[in-house]
This record gives C-alpha cells, sequence and structure tokens, in this order.
C-alpha cells in the first residue's frame, strides 16, 4: 500500500497532478485545494495517499495533509460516496465547513458538493456523525476563536464532560463563541457552562 510519496511536481492538470519519484511519473487524483497548494510549490513535493483498486482500474488520490485523507477516507466509507465524489466534497469544504457541518447536523453544508443531493448529504452525517465526533480535534475544531495552543480549553471540554454533559454538545457551543486571549479557566467554563445550562444545544 502507497502511504505517501516525495518527488518533483511534473505536471498539474485541472483535477491531478503528476509527480516524478526517482523517474517514475505517478498520476495522482487530487482534490482542488491540493492541486492548489501544488501549484504553489516548485520542486518537491510531499503528496498523502489513498489507493481505490478495482478489477478494472487502480487510483491513486493525494492529499496535501493528512487530515485531508482521513476525511476522504471517512467519506468513501458511507455508501454511495465513491473517490471521485469525496474529492467533489473536499474541493468544495474547508476543513472548517466539515467540522461545522457534523457539529451542526447540517447536511446542507454537503450539498455545496458536485454529485451529492440532500439524500445522500443526509445520508454523509447520519453515518459518520457519532465516528467523526470523538475524533475531532479541539484546536482545530474552534481554532479561530480560542487562544491558539489553548490548554485551558481542553481543561474546560474535559471538566464538563465529568458534569456529563455530551462531547458534540460542547463543541457545538464552544465552536459559536469567542474568547479573548487569556481567558481564564473560571471565566469559560462559566460561559460556556451557562449557554449549556440554557438549552443552547438544541
Amino acid at each position: 500500500m502507497i502511504t505517501h510519496l516525495n518527488g518533483s511536481i511534473e505536471k498539474i492538470a485541472e483535477n491531478s497532478i503528476v509527480l516524478d519519484v526517482n523517474g517514475v511519473g505517478y498520476s495522482i487524483i487530487c482534490s482542488a485545494r491540493t492541486i492548489n497548494e501544488a501549484r504553489s510549490h516548485s520542486g518537491l513535493a510531499h503528496i498523502f495517499t489513498a489507493m481505490s483498486i478495482r478489477e478494472d482500474s487502480w487510483t491513486l488520490y493525494g492529499f496535501i495533509t493528512e487530515q485531508e485523507r482521513f476525511w476522504f477516507n471517512a467519506l468513501i466509507s458511507v455508501q454511495g460516496v465513491g473517490g471521485k465524489v469525496a474529492i467533489a466534497i473536499l474541493s468544495a469544504l474547508s476543513d472548517d465547513d466539515i467540522y461545522g457541518a457534523f457539529l451542526n447536523g447540517d447536511r446542507n453544508i454537503f450539498s455545496r458538493a458536485d454529485g451529492v443531493g440532500p439524500k445522500l448529504a443526509t445520508r454523509i452525517i447520519t453515518e459518520l456523525k457519532d465516528k467523526i465526533i470523538g475524533k475531532i480535534d479541539l484546536n482545530s475544531a474552534i481554532s479561530s476563536r480560542i487562544p491558539s495552543e489553548s490548554s485551558i480549553a481542553n481543561d474546560v471540554v474535559s471538566a464538563l464532560l465529568n458534569l456529563g454533559y455530551q462531547r458534540a454538545d460542547v463543541l457545538r457551543i464552544m465552536a459559536s463563541m469567542q474568547f479573548e486571549e487569556n481567558c481564564e479557566f473560571s471565566i469559560m467554563l462559566k460561559r460556556v457552562l451557562s449557554k449549556l445550562s440554557s438549552g443552547a444545544v438544541s
């Protein structure tokens, strides 16, 4: 199994790149975000990969980050989502969009992608939400709303989980709030708890 490739970018097409690795050219299907990153690089590139093997074809998919590959593998586990649709979703949505979709149960976000109708969008949310919520990184989910590398925010989440609140509800509330730099634990906890207690999770 090929997990990543290091090489020089030989060609960039609309939805693929050709990566030269020691004289061997690999044609790699990529999302728009990875294509855009490839265009901004010259020389060597590091591409994370996933391979789809079928009787009539072998297809190599490439990603600029491991997070993007994680989303790809999660999406193709849903019935009706193949590699082409997963790449379309990753081309249309940012990581924040996808986080938000699962945190808020918002199927409409996935409907922005080509090939994703309301039924398929609902299936993606239904089948993946519980699996994804537990793996969502706190700082990624609310990175624009809390001080960077904030251990206090993680402590707040831990405290609220110990009080019996659901992780999905806590993250959803925190993702909707803005926290100033150097926000103290007690203040952040009080503000989030107030939101949770007021029924804002519904």
